[in-house]
């Protein structure tokens, strides 16, 4: 294979990919009030959890990966219609956490986190969930472990590695 022709491919393989991913993003905002439940499984997949509510209806959620900023919420009527899309990675959600809040609760809010961490001597787990704001954020909740309830929150920047360097 000369060198024109690997770069070729490489050209080729990283269009692909952009594709994909942009059709991925299109497809969560080409889901609307009044689609189908079907329709948005058949356009995005399987959700990654369903929270049942007690009306009936359902959330659907669809976090973006590790290194991802967004999280899809879809709730699903009790006619399988959908109500509502919301990324859940974002300031109005954060703001909804609150101390005493239970881990289900939050886990219902804001899907699942990218990291829980935890701290023996503080009696303390950490859930983290990255997103986007004008730089790149860390959203933790601060729960306290014997009891499973919210202590507190924090938002802290990304901080990338000095250039040049790397992670271990």
């Amino acid at each position: 294979m000369n060198c024109e022709t690997t770069i070729t491919t490489v050209a080729r393989v990283i269009t692909a990919m952009a594709l994909a991913c942009a059709g991925g993003c299109a497809n969560f905002s080409a889901i609307a009030p009044g689609d189908s439940a079907q329709s948005v499984a058949d356009r995005v997949g399987k959700p990654a959890t369903v929270w049942k509510n007690s009306d009936g209806s359902e959330l659907w959620q669809y976090p973006q990966g590790y290194y991802a900023t967004q999280t899809f919420i879809v709730t699903v009527d009790p006619d399988q219609r959908v109500r509502e899309i919301h990324q859940a990675l974002s300031e109005p959600y954060f703001s909804k956490v609150r101390p005493g809040m239970v881990r289900d609760d939050v886990y219902r809010l804001l899907g699942r986190p990218r990291e829980i961490w935890n701290f023996g001597a503080r009696d303390e787990e950490v859930w983290t969930w990255r997103y986007y704001g004008t730089t790149y954020m860390f959203f933790n909740v601060l729960f306290d472990r014997t009891q499973g309830a919210v202590r507190d929150v924090q938002r802290l920047e990304e901080v990338p590695p000095p250039s040049g360097g790397h992670r271990n």
